[in-house]
């Protein structure tokens, strides 16, 4: 039989996951088709890791906590906050990240002006958009008219911006600012709109918002703050001033939120934030870290405002419960509702302190309450104690809605690592280990072949997880150590079935197939030069050969070994997995692979002789066309009824039942007792069967055994 191969290099037209074709090459959302590589390769994989340096934008600061915002099926608005030297004011920077080319971008920044003016630090930081697409409107130059809205009502703010033409933002191509909110269906604009447009148009508002919680150079200056009215083209490298307010609410400036006429909130350590109930309310949760003691405000309260302050936001405040391990003030606190575990179902504020996780259901939370915690994850590293300590460093909490995990990371003090996890009480050891310290430092100066990747370099991180993305900030106030990265979470092979972050190539079928033989993957083992040599991230390759054009055939893992005999079939497919939560976090890149296997002709090495052969004679001879360059292997002879595909005999070299093997080198003027050691270009083969049917006709196929 002939040896054939398949020589694929990922060049099939794509169809993107949860659709899928059978003929088509189908990959999920965060994995990418890289083409005109500068290494001169094209490959397939997961997202590059990708990575924004603060401290060498145009306007150079610090900044720590991500808040990661879904704008559309490309863009994520990615928001950080200040970590420079304790000031009045602190910046908000806004970069983009676009999810198909994994590329950041940096906008710009905006200045908070806080009503109080002595030095702030931000412990916890998020940032809130939501979109009010009620009713439909017209407009008349800088005058918009709302049918069935409550613009007043629903607490919008002045200087947000407003669409017309869909309630999708990514689908406007022009926005306005809105100046004024004079009723429920009244809005003046800054600017003219060209034309008019008439009634019943859809439309949508942006009703962007930051929080920040602080602590203070004077104790009782600090707390939650809420910066209202902002919007997207107000961050630039210029750095729009947002002011205090003073006695006005909703407009575009900051406000403070305190729980007294004089702060007791003065320690706080970060803030969790539920999704809004409604236009009128929307819970935060700051958590002060003397103990534990949570202050709960509603950030949609109409405000009564004394210098720019308000007290009447406060929902309530618990009292305070103990706590083991320290609580870190790193942007600490994340409400979620997971999956799993003790508080599956259940809406729950998470919060870390340096040997536990912290459970409080939100239904707990009630005022003066000294027992709202539910319960408490101790630090158990995968493999338990014994195989890797425990650090007694955990320093944040963020919860990964898409694949129903926590992220926890540490302060990295002596390299110590993150952890990705499901919630248990039961000392069950943490599912996931990841980030290394490899002291690579990702500057621009640094080497251009390197690859960036997340190393720990003795610094905390603090992460947010956005639909499939992780984006990790290390702290630092140095070009040296201050960085974000963003990476593909959900497609590493834990999770990936689930999240349809795999990659399933088209069916292939396979002409007069036999059997198959080898299966090797063309890959990149290592990326950056010798001296910076790093090893990507493993991946797996799976094959099924049903249920392929459903898409409902179960898969079967390809071993390391490639080794594929002993599998028949003339239809098959391959599917790839990446692994991504690990050491340097940087994907496999997969170039293409060869299948290959032996078809149901004569061997490459032989030629059917008609002139030797003998129907009658029951005689089959063949001459050697090709050297085997060494002894010849065994063969098999197979002889079929050919209307039937029935099989008739099958006999070989080794056993001979059936018949007999010759071989002659004089072109079958003698024939000798058949010798593996006759390997030689000219000599002839034969096989005599015993005996075969008669009145039939056959198909005779001289393969390797």
């Amino acid at each position: 039989m002939a040896l054939k191969a398949i020589d694929y290099k990922f060049d099939s037209n794509i169809t993107r996951l949860p659709s899928y074709s059978a003929n088509n090459l189908n990959i999920g959302s965060l994995i990418k088709k890289y083409d005109n590589e500068s290494d001169s390769t094209n490959f397939i994989g997961p997202l590059k890791i990708g990575l924004l340096r603060p401290m060498e934008s145009s306007v150079p600061f610090p900044v720590i906590f991500p808040h990661v915002i879904r704008y559309s099926d490309t863009l994520d608005y990615c928001f950080l906050a200040d970590n420079s030297a304790a000031a009045p004011t602190r910046r908000i920077m806004m970069a983009t990240f676009n999810r198909l080319t994994g590329d950041f971008d940096i906008n710009g920044f905006i200045t908070l002006t806080y009503p109080t003016t002595t030095n702030h630090t931000i412990r916890g930081f998020r940032m809130v958009l939501n979109l009010y697409t009620v009713g439909t409107v017209s407009v008349n130059g800088t005058t918009v008219s709302g049918t069935n809205t409550a613009w007043l009502d629903s607490r919008l703010s002045v200087g947000s911006r407003i669409g017309f033409g869909s309630t999708v933002s990514s689908e406007i191509t022009t926005w306005y600012e809105i100046s004024a909110i004079g009723s429920n269906t009244s809005i003046t604009l800054t600017s003219s709109v060209p034309a008019t447009i008439p009634s019943g148009t859809p439309y949508v508002i942006e009703d962007l918002m930051a929080l920040t919680t602080t602590t203070n150079a004077t104790a009782t200056n600090g707390g939650l703050f809420l910066a209202k009215g902002l919007r997207y083209e107000l961050f630039t490298n210029v750095g729009v001033v947002i002011p205090a307010a003073t006695t006005v609410d909703r407009i575009r400036a900051v406000y403070r939120l305190s729980d007294a006429a004089t702060l007791t909130m003065t320690n706080v350590a970060g803030n969790g934030i539920e999704d809004r109930s409604s236009w009128t309310s929307q819970r935060v949760y700051c958590i002060n870290a003397t103990g534990i003691r949570i202050f709960v405000f509603n950030i949609r309260e109409a405000l009564t405002l004394t210098a720019g302050s308000a007290t009447n936001a406060l929902v309530l405040q618990t009292g305070n419960q103990a706590i083991t391990g320290t609580i870190s003030q790193n942007n600490n606190g994340r409400v979620a509702t997971l999956n799993h575990g003790p508080g599956s179902g259940v809406p729950s504020l998470y919060i870390a302190t340096t040997t536990r996780i912290v459970r409080c259901a939100i239904s707990a939370i009630t005022a003066n309450s000294t027992n709202f915690q539910s319960d408490v994850m101790i630090e158990v590293p995968p493999g338990g104690t014994a195989t890797y300590g425990a650090t007694s460093a955990m320093a944040s909490v963020e919860y990964a809605g898409s694949i129903d995990r926590l992220i926890i990371n540490t302060t990295g003090a002596n390299g110590s690592r993150s952890y990705i996890t499901r919630y248990n009480t039961i000392s069950q050891a943490f599912d996931h280990l990841f980030l290394i310290d490899t002291k690579q430092i990702d500057q621009s100066s640094a080497d251009s072949s390197i690859s960036p990747h997340p190393s720990i370099l003795a610094s905390p991180f603090t992460a947010w997880a956005e639909e499939g993305m992780l984006y990790l900030s290390r702290i630092g106030t140095t070009a040296l150590v201050n960085h974000v990265y963003a990476m593909s979470l959900d497609t590493d092979e834990t999770y990936s079935d689930n999240t349809n972050q795999v990659i399933i190539t088209p069916k292939f079928t396979l002409d007069g197939v036999r059997k198959l033989n080898t299966f090797s993957v063309r890959n990149v083992r290592r990326i950056n030069p010798e001296t910076f040599s790093l090893q990507l991230e493993p991946y797996s390759v799976f094959y099924r050969t049903s249920g392929i054009d459903t898409n409902t055939g179960s898969w079967t893992r390809i071993s390391a070994l490639g080794d594929m005999s002993g599998i028949e079939t003339d239809t098959i497919q391959f599917k790839f997995t990446f692994k991504t939560i690990g050491d340097t976090c940087i994907p496999a890149r997969i170039l293409g692979f060869v299948l290959t296997y032996e078809d149901g002709s004569t061997d490459e090495h032989y030629l059917p002789s008609l002139n030797l052969s003998s129907i009658s004679g029951n005689t089959f001879a063949y001459k050697q066309v090709l050297s085997w360059g060494g002894n010849i292997p065994s063969l098999k002879i197979t002889i079929y009824n050919a209307e039937t595909n029935i099989l008739i005999l099958e006999d070989s070299t080794n056993l001979q039942n059936f018949g007999v093997f010759e071989y002659s080198i004089n072109n079958g003027t003698s024939w000798a007792s058949w010798s593996s050691a006759a390997n030689s270009v000219g000599n002839s083969i034969r096989y005599r069967a015993n005996s075969l049917p008669d009145n039939i006709r056959i198909k005779v196929i001289l393969t390797r055994l």
